[in-house]
Parts: C-alpha cells; structure tokens; sequence
C-alpha cells in the first residue's frame, strides 16, 4: 500500500505556511545565538593564533573547546519543516488517497492529492519600536543608579547588587538598540520577509565578525609589524581604525551579503539585507564594547551604550546597505532580471501550534502594510542616487566607516594634551556632531530607498 503513495513534491511558490509565534520570539533567539557566535569567535582566532605562533596545544585546545558550540549552533538553526497534504477538488481526481504510514484519506468528492515538507516560518514581526527604546532608556537609568554606590562603598552588599544589575543590563543594553533598528527598518522598507529569512541575515553579519577580526587582530598587526610599526603606537592605532577595521569588516560583510544571493530578488531587498547583516555584525562588536564598558562604572557604561546604540549601531547598518544595494543591482543585472517588476506575494497560511486551527489566510503583506512616515518621505526626483556599482557601493561603505573611525581618533589626539573635562567634552561634542551627520545621511538614505524596485 505504501508504493502508492504520492512522491513528495515541491511546494507551491505562493504559499507559506506558518505556525503562531511571539514578537518577542526572535529577540530571545537572536540574544542566545550572538552570544554563541562570540565565543566560537574568539575561540577561532585563538586557534588561528596558536598556529601562527606554532603551539599546537593552544590550537588543539581552542578547536576542541570550539566544536560543541558549533555544533549546538548548527542544531538550533536547523529548519524546522512540516509535512503538509492537500486535497483539492478536481472531477478528474479521486475520492481515495493513499497517505504515508498505511493510512487512507477519503474526500466526498474527487480530488487530486498532493503532499510537501514546508519551512515553517511566519513573517517576520517586532514589538514596538518605542517599546524597545523605553526599555533600553530604562535599562541605562536602573544600571546607573544599581553600579553607583559601589564606587563610594566598601559594603559587599553592594557589589552584590551591582552584578544582580550588571549582568541583565549588559544584555539588554547591546541587543535592545540592535533590534529597534532591526524592527524599524523592517517595517520602514515593507518587503514580505519570513523569520527565517530575517534570522538568516542577522546571523550572517554575526559570522561575518570571525573574518574580521582575524583581520583586525591578527593579520594586520603583522603587516604593521612586518613595515617596523608598533600595532599600540599611535600611529598604529590610527591605521588600525582607518585602514583595517572599515576595509577588513566591510568587505567582510558584503561577501556574506554576497552569499545570501538566493534572497536577493531586487535592489530593495539588496538594501535590506546589506542593512540588517550589519545591524548582525554590530550586534556581536556591541556585545564586547558593552562588556567592556562595565569596567568604567555607570558613567561608562552609560555613555558608551547610548553612543553605540544611536550612532555605532545604524552606522553599521547604512555603510553595509549600500553594499547591499549595489550587490543587489549588480546580482539582477547577471540574472536578466527586471528589478521593476512586481515581485510574487506569498499567501500566508498561520496555524495554532497546538490547536492546529487557521489563524489567518490569504493576506499577503500581514503586518507590513504600515504607510510610510512622512519625515522619511520624498518625491523621488529630491532623492539621491544610490550606487549600482559594488565597487561604487564597497567604496562608499568603507570611506563612511573610516571617516567615522578616523575623525573620533583625530580629535581625541588633538586634544590629548588639554585638560580631562576639556578632552572628554571636545570627544562627546564630535560624537554627536557624527551622529547628527549620520542621522542626515540615513534620512536621505532610506528616502531613496523606498523609490527603490
């Protein structure tokens, strides 16, 4: 009875299906893989490192420590699938229907019968853009007040309390940013993008940290020592910031742009993608940075979080997408594809996980028909034209990201010899003369994005 079964077919292009999910489903998911990826990171350029230096037991060491984590992040980004099988009537068909596992399905009326693993993955959805921003603001304010009395008191109890605060603080504070921007530019570009997808990019830019910081930690510094410059001179310190850091991660992050071309369908989708693989390599370089940060107490930690979250992180995220861009007009040129045409709408079919019943069919744009807002709006003559070229596109990314780097360190040296309030004052006046620039520039960015097929 079972070789009359239906042979698994591919499934309909129009159709998704997906069970409930959370909005904040993808905040925890993200949250546990980042930390992950950062270990495994790190553990790779140890090994790297061993092996440069010719220890082998820091190699074997790093490699063994590393595998179980590789795998644990290979198991929980598997795709989850689900055996879907579909009558529909058809006078030709049939009113009996061999299932796999010797069973039968009889239809009262004739039927043509078809079955298919499908991806289970519902659109990809956020909670409320304020919502993350309050409760980042928050997370600054608790971590300021529960880490300040330990710098005035020996009390253990509250160096106790300091950490109870500390370590939740550290989390939210470099990931809450991260997917407010995500959230935001998700709802701001309204393509139809599955949590899988969604999750695929993200976590690209979080792999694309491993060859930078090869780069950044290893490779460059022997290039550096090799032309007789110190890596921790100043002069060092500056090519680091301007040479390394903006070529290496750029390039870094517009080949895992590069390998996510199944999902690039048209120059939009280039952009978004490019963005939100950068908004997955700052998330990771923010999860150090913030780390890091604990050690200056809550003044610190304050600054460095508020910085990193409205100037670092979508700094990242806009230097990236106009790799993306670029590399999205360059893959549908080689397709022969007209990136004006309409793109196929899926139809969502969303399920209850336990009950099994229909929650929603048939609405193709879910959650992303949001209009979009009027201070980002442009006719598209008033818009700028963004590259079409990956080397046009690359180049822009890399001379924003060293201009960023380069200008923060040529300030800081200036006044390197004045007073400490006169340096920390000038360093914060700079910081938000960039950001103000960047808040400009991505305006006027995602204006012309929207123009775009």
């Amino acid at each position: 009875m079972e070789a009359l079964v239906e042979p698994l077919k591919p499934p309909p292009s129009n159709l998704t299906f997906a069970s409930q999910s959370s909005p904040w489903n993808t905040i925890w998911k993200m949250l546990g893989v980042v930390v992950l990826i950062y270990i495994i990171a790190n553990l790779s350029v140890a090994a790297l490192y061993g092996l440069f230096l010719g220890d082998s037991e820091l190699a074997i060491f790093s490699l063994i420590c590393s595998l179980p984590l590789v795998l644990i992040f290979v198991y929980s980004r598997r795709p989850k699938l689900t055996h879907i099988m579909l009558a529909s009537a058809d006078q030709y068909g049939k009113n009996q229907h061999y299932l796999p596992k010797s069973r039968i399905l009889f239809t009262p009326v004739p039927t043509t019968f078809s079955h298919h693993l499908i991806r289970d993955s519902p659109p990809l959805e956020f909670p409320k853009t304020s919502t993350l921003w309050i409760l980042f603001s928050l997370t600054i304010v608790i971590a300021f007040l529960g880490m300040l009395p330990v710098f005035f008191s020996d009390n253990p109890v509250w160096f106790l309390i300091a950490v109870l605060v500390g370590i939740p603080a550290w989390l939210f504070a470099f990931s809450l940013p991260v997917h407010a921007w995500w959230g935001f530019s998700t709802k701001h570009f309204q393509i139809i993008t599955t949590k899988s997808d969604g999750e695929k990019m993200l976590v690209s830019g979080m792999l694309s940290t491993i060859p930078a910081i090869t780069i950044n930690s290893l490779i460059f510094p022997l290039l550096l020592a090799a032309a007789g410059i110190e890596i921790s001179s100043k002069v060092g310190e500056f090519l680091l910031l301007t040479i390394s850091a903006p070529v290496g991660e750029e390039l870094c992050k517009a080949a895992f742009v590069l390998g996510l071309y199944k999902l690039i369908d048209s120059p939009k989708r280039g952009f978004q993608i490019g963005f939100s693989v950068g908004l997955g390599f700052a998330l990771l370089e923010n999860l150090q940075y913030i780390l890091i940060s604990l050690a200056g107490g809550p003044v610190g930690f304050s600054l460095t979080a508020i910085v990193r979250g409205i100037g670092s992180i979508p700094g990242h995220a806009f230097w990236t997408g106009l790799s993306g861009v670029s590399i999205g007009w360059y893959i549908c040129i080689k397709r022969g594809i007209s990136p004006h045409q309409n793109q196929q709408k899926a139809n969502w079919v969303v399920f209850d996980s336990g009950s099994g019943a229909v929650k929603n069919t048939n609405q193709s744009t879910s959650t992303f028909g949001t209009k979009v807002r009027n201070w980002l709006y442009k006719p598209q003559e008033e818009t700028w034209k963004l590259p079409v070229s990956p080397v046009v596109g690359i180049s822009l990314a890399i001379a924003g990201h060293s201009l960023w780097n380069g200008s923060s360190v040529l300030v800081s040296n200036v006044f390197a010899g004045t007073p400490l309030a006169v340096m920390v004052i000038a360093n914060l006046a700079w910081t938000l003369v960039m950001i103000g620039v960047l808040f400009y520039i991505g305006k006027e960015i995602l204006a012309s994005v929207m123009h775009l097929p």
